[in-house]
């Protein structure tokens, strides 16, 4: 038996050589063959997320390019700080309107950063009527400034009433 594995090996030697080149070589090429694909299949992915992000950048500046015209009109909604000098006056000039005794003050002072606007906290108190003080906080919301009254403190006072709002004046 062991001269017949000579014999075949004798024989056959090209062929059995062959075949193992071919195993090694194709273990060989698995390797890069993996190796090429998740280069692939990362470069895929790349390109797809730039391709987004082209798409995204071209689409925004078409909306820029729609939404300019307003930023002029979104900058001027809010006063500049100069113009709440003339807050406290307009307040006056509504009480006065609905016969109501006013008093006014500023309180604390937060400038605007890049995000946020600008802001002056504020107290009013104001003594007449129910109506008169409910006509006065009606018209003092759909004044020219933005306002928020974080407290509205309102107590009887006889026949006549007393309202205290806390609140802030915003500008730009």
């Amino acid at each position: 038996m062991n001269k017949f594995y000579k014999n075949l090996l004798k024989h056959n030697w090209l062929y059995i050589s062959g075949i193992l080149i071919l195993v090694v070589l194709a273990f060989f090429l698995k390797g890069n063959l993996e190796s090429s694909i998740t280069k692939i299949s990362t470069q895929h992915k790349t390109l797809a997320t730039r391709s987004s992000s082209l798409l995204s950048l071209a689409t925004l500046r078409g909306e820029f390019a729609k939404a300019n015209p307003y930023f002029s009109f979104l900058e001027n909604i809010l006063p500049p700080r100069d113009q709440l000098l003339s807050f406290s006056n307009e307040l006056e000039n509504i009480a006065r309107k609905n016969n109501l005794e006013f008093s006014f003050s500023f309180g604390e002072e937060k400038l605007s950063s890049g995000k946020d606007p600008g802001q002056i906290s504020f107290r009013a108190i104001v003594n007449g009527s129910y109506k008169g003080i409910s006509d006065f906080l009606n018209s003092i919301e759909t004044s020219r400034y933005f306002i928020d009254p974080s407290s509205v403190d309102m107590v009887k006072r006889g026949s006549s009433f007393s309202a205290t709002i806390n609140g802030k004046v915003f500008f730009r």
